[in-house]
């Protein structure tokens, strides 16, 4: 049963001296870069700012972000001290009138202004709430790619607000716990923090549907005693098989928690139906990478394995690797099972920010500084052009482009293009660049030509056709999800106008063309020239074996424009025929 925490219980609050010198030795303890002055100056700044202002428990205020600045210690991977003096800060800005940008930047630093800065929520008196809301996740999202440490301190904020969520009203519960289910725990698992999106993901279904959060809990507690038994049989089998190889290793069972439990009898499973409810990591007490390749192996050969997924030699977004399989163990039950290295076991559970963001200086996603303006830019143009839908459609593009599974494909040359799953033709133009994305016509896809809808699957080689014949249509923008095709779209319509045929109806007839031809390199592109961008309409096309099949719908002025075009297109090298459709 979930247990809230207690603030009255907690010896904070009392005696400020000893709160300090407490986060001084939990500072002292994990920072790499211990600065005791800077420490003890923010957190006096912050005790003289927030003097009077007290905690729905009744607590100090100022016991918050001490106790976040611990939370962020002692459970996520911190390494230096500005962070902390910009958590112990982290809610001054927004609550002390008195307290701006400029004077944390006078009294702290650039550094530690700026990671408050973008902590602090966007609250403008003269706008609605919704763009108020619209606006924090642009700028929540502007911190994630320029500075990974201003999102650990807002996750680190929201694991304290909800373990002592239990102080506010029901309805406060619920709209805080949706939203962290919503947002919160994506960006835990974007940045791989295992841990902490598992507490957060369980604290919010509790809240939203304590009942349901009691009653699974209770279930799950007696169907893993009901297991105990089978999976250390089956363990110490698989133990046996590893000794004989003289593979030294650790084995652990991970029980998968409650909000994943839920999340699959949502899908349609019924609890005692469920036999992966529970997995297995195998961890190679080394950092030999053969040694994983050559322990799947020995249980493949003890078990019959029905799945198998390679992570190391393909790592996810998050740098996770791993080697995953599914067995079919005793009683023909399926059983999960990962195997990594020690290295690969630390970025599974700290995330790869305590590997690679912070310890490197490296940001927190691969974006430019270019594009990171530009999404800004369109996320503000979003806010003030559509203020009511503003929070959906900039949630909806963060979500797609930082958060959701990424679709690996690759280019003509057989490079790796990582793109957002549901990504199309259209989308890995715009990848490439601005121009091919304006004049794409389609794209061979694994040597099939393909539309500029068609949606990309993992392992799909790509060759993009062009043709400067070919301008943007507005229905491009319902085949996009990434936010470089948005946004190009968007300014695109926003500087052309587009006129609607049917204004023009009269001035204008329209034929569709059936053209057959040889399927090679070049090919639609001097098609495409042939009839003129200012004729072209609409195409589908399809290949089939080496034939090229394509279906043109060009808008004519006179017969002569159709006799015209149907001389350049047959005078192509490889055309085999020509003729017009009825509609």
């Amino acid at each position: 049963m979930f247990h809230p925490e207690y603030e009255e219980d907690s010896p904070f609050g009392i005696d400020p001296k000893f709160d300090l010198s407490y986060l001084l030795q939990k500072a002292e303890e994990y920072l790499q870069d211990y600065d005791e002055e800077l420490i003890t100056k923010a957190f006096w700044y912050c005790y003289d700012n927030h003097k009077g202002m007290v905690r729905k428990s009744g607590k100090p205020f100022y016991t918050h972000p001490l106790n976040v600045s611990i939370v962020l210690l002692e459970e996520f991977p911190i390494y230096d001290s500005q962070t902390v003096a910009a958590c112990l800060l982290h809610d001054t800005m927004e609550d002390v009138d008195s307290v701006t940008w400029d004077s944390i930047k006078e009294t702290f630093s650039l550094e530690v202004a700026r990671m408050v800065d973008g902590v602090t929520k966007i609250s403008h008196k003269e706008v609605s709430q919704t763009e108020n809301k619209a606006a924090s996740y642009r700028k929540l999202f502007l911190a994630l790619v320029r500075d990974i440490r201003v999102i650990l301190i807002k996750l680190a904020d929201r694991l304290h607000n909800i373990r002592t969520l239990h102080y506010l009203s029901a309805n406060k519960q619920k709209y805080i716990a949706e939203e962290t289910l919503n947002f919160y725990t994506m960006l835990a698992h974007r940045l791989g923090l295992l841990k902490i999106k598992i507490e957060l993901e369980n604290l919010s279904f509790y809240y939203l549907d304590r009942e349901a959060y009691d009653d699974l809990k209770a279930r799950l507690t007696q169907k893993r005693k009901e297991f105990l038994g089978y999976i250390t049989s089956f363990l110490g089998t698989i133990e046996t098989s590893l000794n004989q190889h003289e593979i030294d290793h650790t084995l652990t069972i991970y029980h998968k928690h409650e909000y994943e439990i839920f999340n699959m009898i949502q899908e349609g499973k019924s609890l005692p139906d469920i036999d992966n409810f529970y997995s297995i990591n195998l961890i190679i007490n080394s950092n030999d990478i053969s040694d994983c390749y050559r322990a799947h192996g020995i249980i493949a050969n003890t078990f019959d394995s029905i799945k198998f997924l390679d992570y190391i030699s393909k790592p996810k977004f998050d740098w996770y690797k791993s080697l995953h399989t599914e067995i079919i163990g005793p009683d023909g039950k399926k059983i999960e099972l990962s195997i990594r290295t020690q290295e690969m076991e630390a970025i599974a559970e700290d995330g790869f920010a305590s590997k690679f963001s912070l310890k490197n200086k490296r940001k927190a996603l691969n974006i430019t500084r270019e594009d990171t303006e530009e999404w800004g830019e369109w996320m503000q143009e979003m806010i003030e052009e559509y203020p009511d839908n503003a929070i959906q459609i900039i949630w909806n593009s963060i979500k797609v482009n930082l958060f959701d599974v990424d679709v690996v494909v690759y280019n003509k040359k057989g490079d790796p293009v990582s793109l957002p799953d549901g990504s199309t033709v259209l989308d890995f133009a715009f990848a490439k660049s601005y121009e091919d994305g304006l004049h794409c016509i389609s794209a061979k896809i694994n040597g099939v030509i393909k539309d500029l809808s068609y949606e990309l699957k993992y392992g799909d080689q790509v060759e993009i056709i062009t043709s400067d014949s070919v301008k943007p249509e507005p229905k491009w923008q319902q085949f996009v999800v990434t936010f470089k095709a948005v946004i190009s779209l968007f300014h695109y319509f926003k500087d052309n106008p587009f006129v609607e045929l049917s204004e023009k109806k009269d001035q204008h007839s329209f034929i569709k063309m059936k053209i057959i031809g040889e399927d090679r390199e070049g090919m639609l592109k001097q098609i495409t020239e042939a009839i003129g961008k200012n004729s072209m309409h609409e195409l589908h096309i399809s290949a089939q074996e080496e034939d090229f099949e394509g279906v043109f719908t060009l808008r004519v002025k006179e017969d002569d424009d159709v006799n015209n075009i149907f001389l350049k297109i047959l005078n192509i090298q490889g055309i085999k025929s020509v003729n017009l459709l009825d509609d």
